[in-house]
């Protein structure tokens, strides 16, 4: 009893000492605003705090909360010995806006930085900038009154380039960083995948004198024939048919996924959609679902779908296709890098991408993926709130496009070396990046002309180039050089001219009811597909599941 008793007893000094810190953030808000306006009565002040790239007058230096970085590759070249607190970023920074780093944690991605956040939280000793890896904590952060408005800070230095990325995603990025009309946080973003691409043995097909895909019946007939007539030369009844993952369906941009054929349907498993009147359903549940499971099982019937779709692994899946076992799987624009080994064994095979299948109004449907999932927020009570915009703006635009060549050698060299170590831990981009990426790529190519590419755009041009020249002068093409051009121009360039109607999922996150539920529910759907394509359940288990999937959590987490 006395035991209980000092366990139940820590369990509440714990609790209180949690909500303590949490609940103050110990900002003298009177003196933090005195301190700001005595800085902007000094016109080189205020130039560096309402600017995107003023250089303050003095150094300034600001803690962060960052994954750390592997700096291995640079070892025995001129960068050896960088780290996390001294590096081409944190120079490049320094240089531009007299800013410098102090790391006040540095952990592992994944649970390791969560935690660390959680210990920050918990102190209320929050570094002046860190990264925050999903809403939930945001939220929390906000609710504590721990983090800084950023609203006009925005206005007045995130550069016009940051803005217009923003503005690309129509207000949904912004939407999740926005509290009582405060914009709370800077929001990660994270570009369209685009639609599935069905990449297809364009060797197989010639032979076999097919035409490219465009109908759901295309595709089915394009299958039979690479069953059939062995164009592989495999031996009767040896060719595969279409690669497919255990989990069938998803993932925005998920290889060996069959979201085109569901979407086709009008289906859209795993995502939660708004019915037309703002009320959430969940895709998976839907009646239009039964359409397409039952084109896949009479797909699977018929030696169209591999019959080992339960128990390859992903090694097995690219295997069967680089030997030549199968030619046809759906990826996305970077399927190329998932067969390129497929012309070391044999140079003659060719893998081409393509949009299919489209319904009736000449459309492909798909469905989006999250366009933003983590957040980077300033310490309430930090004097300059503004310095995150700049940082962002040096980051994901001067830091591209600067003119100075030389102030961004150091950062290209690291992008050869395959070291992509940066301030900010996020992601920003054109939410229609890789199709602006591709065109830049493609024109840059065929004129010659690469002033209009950027910094990230030159380092990987070489390996397209590199392609082409392989190409036209008759070398044997690797296959890094075929993948870095079928996915960074081949593929974008047949997404760039398809006709494309998004739906936008509405929830992104976790509730309270799916902690303990969800996965019990993902297992059973997950099972509910393969039950049903490989024939061991009638479609009419479609129903079943549903009415099982709401029962066991599914209504009440909707």
């Amino acid at each position: 009893m006395k035991r209980r008793f000092v366990i139940m007893l820590l369990t509440l000094t714990m609790t209180s000492t949690y909500l303590v810190g949490c609940n103050k953030s110990g900002v003298n808000e009177e003196e933090v605003k005195a301190n700001i306006e005595a800085k902007m009565e000094d016109p080189a002040w205020k130039e560096a705090m309402t600017t995107p790239y003023g250089a303050y007058p003095e150094t300034i230096t600001y803690t962060l909360g960052k994954t750390a970085q592997n700096y291995e590759p640079l070892k025995e070249t001129e960068y050896e010995g960088d780290n996390d607190s001294n590096n081409a970023w944190t120079r490049y920074i320094n240089k531009k806006i007299n800013a410098k780093n102090e790391n006040l944690f540095e952990a592992n991605s994944g649970e390791d930085y969560a935690q660390k956040v959680s210990m920050a939280i918990v102190s209320s000793e929050i570094p002046d900038i860190m990264s925050v890896p999903d809403y939930e904590t945001l939220k929390q952060l906000y609710e504590n009154d721990l983090i800084a408005d950023l609203t006009e800070s925005y206005e007045n230095c995130a550069s016009d380039v940051i803005k217009d990325i923003y503005n690309s995603y129509n207000g949904r990025v912004f939407d999740k960083a926005t509290f009582d009309g405060k914009l709370m946080a800077a929001p990660s973003t994270q570009y369209s995948h685009g639609p599935g691409i069905l990449w297809l043995r364009q060797d197989w097909m010639d032979k076999l004198g097919l035409e490219p895909p465009k109908t759901l019946e295309d595709i089915e007939y394009i299958l039979q024939e690479f069953k059939d007539k062995d164009p592989g030369g495999n031996g009767p009844g040896k060719t595969e048919g279409l690669i497919v993952a255990p989990e069938v369906a998803g993932q925005s941009g998920g290889s060996y996924q069959v979201n085109n054929i569901f979407a086709y349907f009008g289906a859209y498993p795993y995502q939660w959609l708004d019915d037309g009147t703002g009320k959430a359903i969940y895709g998976s549940i839907q009646p239009e679902m039964k359409e397409a499971l039952t084109v896949l099982a009479d797909w699977y019937k018929k030696g169209l779908i591999d019959k080992q779709i339960a128990v390859r692994t992903y090694d097995d899946r690219k295997a069967i296709l680089t030997s030549g076992k199968s030619g046809a799987f759906f990826g996305n624009w970077w399927g190329g890098w998932e067969v390129n080994e497929t012309t070391s064994l044999n140079p003659e095979a060719k893998w081409v991408p393509y949009i299919a299948p489209f319904d009736k109004n000449g459309e492909l449907k798909m469905f989006t993926g999250n366009p933003n999932s983590s957040y980077i927020v300033v310490r309430k009570g930090f004097e300059h709130p503004e310095l995150v915009w700049k940082l962002i703006s040096l980051q994901f635009d001067l830091g591209d496009n600067d003119k100075n060549k030389e102030d961004l050698k150091e950062i290209s060299d690291y992008q050869r070396y395959n070291v992509y170590g940066s301030i900010l831990e996020m992601g920003l981009g054109y939410y229609d990046g890789l199709i602006r990426q591709s065109t830049r790529m493609k024109e840059a190519l065929e004129t010659g002309d690469l002033s209009n590419l950027n910094r990230t755009d030159e380092v990987l041009f070489e390996g397209c180039k590199a392609y082409v020249d392989s190409l036209e002068s008759g070398k044997q093409i690797t296959p890094v050089e075929w993948a870095n051009y079928m996915s960074l121009v081949e593929a974008p360039n047949a997404v760039s001219q398809a006709k494309i109607k998004e739906i936008n999922p509405i929830f992104f996150g976790n509730t309270p009811s799916m902690t303990l539920k969800w996965p019990t529910l993902s297992k059973m759907e997950q099972e509910m597909y393969l039950k049903i394509i490989t024939g061991e359940k009638p479609v009419d288990y479609f129903d079943e599941f549903v009415e099982t999937w709401k029962k066991t959590g599914g209504d009440e987490i909707t």
